[in-house]
């Protein structure tokens, strides 16, 4: 059995960081096993198959390290500027060249393989991988990254359809012609379309979503709100009151919405843990989908190919839910009017991560709440998490030398999957294991005595024409 100080368990942009960090502050000689079953640093958002696909967010917000800011922009170099919106593929090599870069340091290692099973010991962690491999880790962080999305509010009859998508993010559009039905308006969906585009799509798109609103876009140049919105979080009507006033008093001095929308994301953890059970549970169903679409904003180029199918007669969008799907048919009952049938030769699940809901049906999760190890969060979107992002376990204490960092933390954490606060606990997680292992006066891990075929890192050619040069860990 092979033994480590710290097992990461996914490699995708969360856990990346953290081993990023790990390498950046741990002494010489820590033990670092991360786990992956896929391609390093190429999480759901990052290892998009079309070029096309952006960041939602302009390059100079990106970094992945929270006290440098510039890494990102200095990284890019000449082939883009602070403000602009860069190829989530692009950004998708960043991240691997820093995991790469932590992952050259001795004692660091990937093991190319999917957790399957974990167990706690006298000594920390034993993890099993889908091979039958075993590993004794003294501590343990999960960073799984995003679900797919949620298909069990569809008709079996559509989930099973060999038109149907149900990752959105991993699919190669340039195979798709005829009728196209999007589940969901947000992000996901723009992406559909964007991919849809690039790869010559020339039929009709037909969208459905409870309300049938899209994102908000960007503004090209936004004067920063001057303060931080004075919002009651007493309750979430209350809140969203609060919020409307702020937005009404900064327009009146001609600040624009979403300068007040940023203003607000730093305090965005603070009003979260404010808000009791039931008012969480009223925000989450009310008023949830409407703060992503105004805080996660689109590029305007993104939301233009939105608009060019619009002008083309192309784009249909439907307020209401799918109720019935037989045979390539499908009904959608609206909000309002006579239900609408239509043909669609695809169907593509644009809803988001999964909430979470069926984590626990996952051999590893299911073997660590059977141990009482870790238990989910009230709203069904991911799992319970102390201040410093410990599992927290049946008993309601923190289970010592465990963490989840990520999507994992939704709805213990409000933000949980944009990079300014992923950014943030992985930092904070790196720093609480170390800190853990440093206490206990360790014993000397044991170097591995066998070898598994790592991803290949150090091959990203096939993500971009010309690789950048190679990141240095600031």
């Amino acid at each position: 059995m092979m033994r480590c100080d710290v097992a990461v368990i996914g490699g995708g942009f969360s856990g990346s960081m953290v081993t990023a960090q790990l390498a950046r502050r741990g002494r010489s000689g820590i033990f670092v096993c991360v786990f992956e079953d896929g391609t390093i640093g190429q999480g759901a958002a990052y290892g998009t198959l079309h070029r096309e696909h952006l960041l939602n967010t302009r390059a100079r917000a990106m970094s992945a390290f929270p006290d440098d800011p510039d890494h990102f922009v200095r990284w890019l170099g000449p082939r883009a500027g602070p403000d602009d919106f860069v190829s989530r593929r692009l950004y998708g090599v960043y991240v691997a060249e820093i995991a790469r870069a932590a992952l050259e340091r001795p004692r660091f290692s990937i093991i190319n393989g999917r957790v399957v099973a974990a167990s706690r010991q006298a000594r920390g962690f034993e993890l099993r991988t889908a091979s039958g491999a075993r590993f004794l880790a003294r501590t343990v962080v999960l960073a799984t990254g995003n679900r797919e999305p949620d298909n069990d509010f569809l008709p079996p009859a559509m989930v099973c359809h060999p038109g149907y998508v149900g990752n959105p993010w991993r699919f190669n559009y340039e195979r798709v012609g005829g009728h196209v039905l999007l589940v969901g308006s947000g992000l996901t969906a723009l992406d559909v379309l964007v991919g849809l585009e690039a790869s010559g799509h020339r039929g009709a798109v037909h969208v459905v979503s409870r309300h049938g609103r899209f994102p908000e876009t960007h503004a090209e140049r936004l004067t920063p709100f001057d303060g931080v919105p004075a919002l009651d979080a007493s309750d979430a009507r209350t809140l969203l009151r609060s919020f409307r006033r702020n937005v009404s008093e900064a327009k009146q001095r001609g600040v624009d919405w979403r300068a007040v929308v940023d203003a607000v994301r730093p305090e965005g953890e603070k009003l979260w843990k404010r808000l009791n059970g039931p008012e969480r549970r009223r925000f989450d169903r009310h008023l949830r989908a409407v703060w992503e679409r105004h805080r996660h904003r689109a590029p305007q180029q993104v939301d233009a190919v939105r608009e060019r199918y619009r002008k083309s007669g192309r784009l249909f969008v439907h307020a209401g839910r799918v109720t019935d799907f037989r045979a390539g048919t499908v009904q959608i009952d609206p909000a309002q009017g006579q239900p609408v049938t239509l043909h669609c030769d695809w169907i593509v699940n644009c809803t988001g991560p999964g909430r979470g809901r069926r984590l626990l049906e996952e051999p590893l999760f299911a073997d660590l709440h059977r141990a009482g190890l870790l238990t989910p969060e009230a709203l069904g979107l991911g799992l319970r998490v102390d201040v410093d992002n410990a599992a927290i376990g049946a008993g309601g204490e923190a289970v010592r030398g465990l963490w989840a960092v990520g999507p994992l933390a939704r709805g213990s954490r409000f933000e949980a999957t944009a990079v300014p606060e992923l950014r943030i606990m992985a930092e904070a997680t790196a720093t609480q294991a170390l800190e853990m292992l440093e206490r206990d006066a360790p014993e000397a891990a044991e170097p591995p005595n066998y070898f598994y075929v790592a991803m290949p890192v150090g091959d990203l050619s096939h993500m971009v024409a010309a690789l950048p040069a190679s990141v240095s860990m600031p």
